[in-house]
């Protein structure tokens, strides 16, 4: 059925077989051609499928230079898929191409599939992707949009992949708690992944580096106050980024979610209460929405008074063409009672599109701290925590 109630119309132009028929055929002569009077050999190279669903031509078009960055390090076949149920249904679109990069020995080279579904034919794309995916290799699926898991077109390509790949930084914290809820309701289903989760290693490790001595280990049990900004409005959801970083401080130290009078509090394992505040400091143009912008950890413990910082400087990446730069930077700070307070600035690392997408990948498929860290953020998703 149509939003409206009305049925499917059949679509015009060719059928989708007709367009799968003619991607094979396309992809069978890139490797049977013959090379030209001193043209490198050519191998192809494939590891994994990886399947990308954007929600428009516009969008799967701009994220084509991020697969074939990664493709070039892992070698796949990419299968790009336009989906934009809301046009008028035109005859599904595709065709395929080589991404090759230089070699010891050649060129070695990729494989990258473009389809392109309007209207209705939306619904029978599916048939078509899987019809083109290696068979016994893993696929992993990125989904450029928001996750609803009643969505037949997003569980019938999931139901092919091991792994399924959000970016909640462009969509939101809901996307991941469904895919998370709807992973873990049948056993079998594929894991989860998400590159805003990914954006965040370097965050961790600066955090875990507050404790990394041994003067300042046992402040870890001893937190007291946690104060997270994020680039958004005042009124705005808690975004990923924040959530999860709050959802990875609390499982890996031992915090309990409760509720008095309805109102969510963090309690320590010794039960006592951890101070949570959140709020928003603007947003240059250019830096993605609710985008975690400073951390401050507080402890006391043995007389001894500990604050870490993290202030990240937004939009501080190199300015292009003009455009506003992105947040690349971070300061961290640490200061302890006693002592010179210890500073350094610190790049953070796979910030840009196609090195986050690279090194999600290259992570294991199942990721327990992430789970676990999901499934802590709910409790700021179902309370409905709002920066003020």
């Amino acid at each position: 059925m149509n939003p409206d109630g009305s049925p499917l119309s059949i679509p015009p132009g060719p059928a989708t077989s007709v367009i799968l028929g003619r991607i094979e055929r396309e992809l069978r002569d890139m490797w049977s051609a013959q090379l030209a009077p001193g043209e490198a050999p050519r191998s192809r190279a494939c590891t994994m499928n990886l399947v990308v669903a954007a929600s428009s031509r516009d969008v799967a078009d701009r994220y084509t230079a991020v697969v074939d960055e990664v493709t070039a390090s892992i070698p796949s076949r990419a299968i790009i898929v336009a989906l934009e149920p809301d046009a008028p249904t035109r005859a599904l679109e595709g065709s395929a191409s080589a991404v090759c990069v230089p070699g010891e020995s050649g060129v070695v080279c990729s494989e990258r599939v473009g389809l392109y579904a309007s209207g209705s034919v939306c619904a029978r794309v599916v048939s078509t992707v899987e019809a083109l995916l290696v068979a016994e290799i893993p696929t992993t699926l990125v989904w450029l949009g928001r996750v609803h898991t009643d969505d037949d077109v997003f569980t019938s390509l999931a139901s092919s992949a091991q792994r399924v790949v959000l970016d909640t930084e462009y969509t939101s914290l809901a996307s991941l708690v469904q895919l998370a809820k709807w992973s873990r309701e049948e056993e079998g289903r594929p894991a989860l992944a998400d590159l805003a989760w990914t954006r965040l290693a370097t965050w961790q490790e600066l955090c875990a580096r507050f404790f990394d001595e041994g003067r300042t280990r046992e402040h870890a049990r001893a937190i007291t106050r946690v104060t997270v900004r994020q680039a958004s409005d005042s009124g705005a959801r808690l975004g990923s980024e924040t959530a999860l970083l709050l959802g990875w401080l609390a499982t890996r130290l031992g915090w309990r979610a409760t509720r008095m009078g309805g109102a969510l509090r963090l309690k320590r394992e010794d039960g006592r209460d951890v101070v949570l505040s959140v709020g928003a400091v603007a947003k240059p143009e250019g830096v993605a929405p609710g985008a975690l912008a400073s951390v401050e950890i507080e402890a006391t413990t043995g007389g001894t008074s500990m604050v870490g910082t993290i202030v990240r400087d937004l939009a501080s990446g190199a300015d292009v063409e003009g455009k506003t730069p992105d947040a690349d930077v971070v300061n961290w700070s640490l200061d302890l009672t006693g002592q010179p307070r210890q500073s350094r600035r610190v790049r953070l690392r796979a910030n840009k599109g196609a090195r986050v997408l690279e090194r999600t990948l290259h992570r294991p498929a199942h990721d327990a701290a992430l789970v676990e860290s999901v499934r802590f953020a709910e409790n700021f998703f179902e309370d409905g925590v709002v920066i003020r």
